[in-house]
């Protein structure tokens, strides 16, 4: 008989993924994927589930150069129960979901304009005299010849 384990969640990251390497080199990142409910109570309160989501080789890379904080992203995975005892000697055991494959679900507009708005700080600072208006002398060796900057991903 053949198993099947796949799950799918969409959600928003609820921080920054964290990158470590394994002995052998491998990247792995993980974060953690807030994930909404539907709303079922009198009061309209939202509640959302908070899923450790790991990923391995070439998708950890992609999760740390790209994904910030606040995105709206697709993982597709499997669920995997990982069991320890712990120090005082309690057995533990925490779900997490072995990512196949992450996709964004906002446009590139969208995110950039979410994470400005997260980012913005309450207070604003006192101005600059002389902000830098043209960007293209700072960053222009770091374009295509289209215009493109080769370290973003093309969406």
């Amino acid at each position: 008989m053949a198993y099947y384990n796949r799950v799918i969640l969409v959600g928003r990251l609820a921080r920054d993924p964290e990158v470590r390497m394994t002995t052998t080199g491998a990247a792995v990142t993980s974060f953690v994927l807030a994930v909404d409910r539907p709303v079922k109570s009198v009061d309209g309160q939202k509640t959302a589930d908070f899923i450790r989501i790991v990923a391995f080789n070439r998708l950890a890379d992609f999760a740390r150069l790209y994904l910030k904080k606040g995105q709206l992203v697709l993982v597709e995975g499997e669920l995997r129960i990982n069991k320890w005892q712990s120090r005082d000697g309690t057995n533990v055991t925490t779900p997490e979901i072995w990512a196949r494959d992450i996709r964004f679900m906002e446009k590139k507009a969208a995110v950039e304009e979410s994470i400005e708005e997260f980012e913005k700080p309450e207070e604003f600072e006192k101005p600059v005299d002389e902000p830098i208006t043209d960007f293209d002398d700072i960053i222009g060796s770091e374009r295509d010849s289209d215009g493109q900057n080769p370290d973003e991903p093309p969406f």
